[in-house]
């Protein structure tokens, strides 16, 4: 399979699949990238805020 967003082509178990049997079309270095990061970021801005 192809990545959307970085275009690498990938077996495919390196894309997260879904109960209904089909894959995600991000692979998991992308999908980390995308939602993991700023998920921490955002996270760690909201306790700051509240610490302040």
């Amino acid at each position: 399979m192809k990545c959307r967003v970085c275009g690498k082509e990938l077996p495919d178990a390196q894309f997260e699949l879904y109960t209904t049997g089909t894959r995600r079309r991000v692979c998991r270095q992308c999908k980390y990238l995308l939602y993991g990061v700023r998920a921490k970021r955002q996270w760690r801005l909201r306790q700051l805020a509240r610490v302040l």
